[in-house]
């Protein structure tokens, strides 16, 4: 099955989608040359191929806003990853809320993730929960 790859502007609260690619580099190629909606506004790349796979955090010298991240290509990361990265910020265990704060997850703030809370399934978890 063939990815589609989605620029997300996450400086909205949940985030909201931009554009649409066929590759992750021509994603990459809008995020750097400047995204004619979301001026100044923090953008990644979302992959999807019959459901969110991954989400790309593009270098910070490509974006006008987000993190100040330190890498120089567009990093991935695996969907159920940062799940779990979502979750550990809200945990009440004092051993996962003090590795979450040991942990050096720049390209991935708390507030990030839970503007991409709609890609990442958590508002469909939080509903479920009684």
């Amino acid at each position: 099955m063939s990815s589609t790859f989605y620029v997300l502007c996450v400086s909205h609260a949940p985030a909201i989608l931009s554009t649409e690619h066929r590759t992750g580099g021509d994603a990459a190629e809008t995020i750097k040359t400047g995204s004619d909606l979301h001026p100044g506004c923090d953008l990644v790349i979302e992959e999807v191929s019959g459901g969110p796979v991954e989400i790309g955090c593009p270098p910070a010298s490509s974006r006008d806003a987000g993190p100040r991240c330190h890498h120089r290509d567009v990093e991935w990361v695996e969907v159920e990853w940062l799940r779990l990265l979502s979750r550990a910020y809200t945990s009440t265990d004092p051993k996962v809320a003090d590795a979450v704060r040991q942990g050096r997850f720049t390209c991935w703030p708390q507030e990030r993730l839970h503007r991409l809370r709609g890609s990442l399934g958590i508002e469909d978890e939080a509903r479920e929960r009684p």
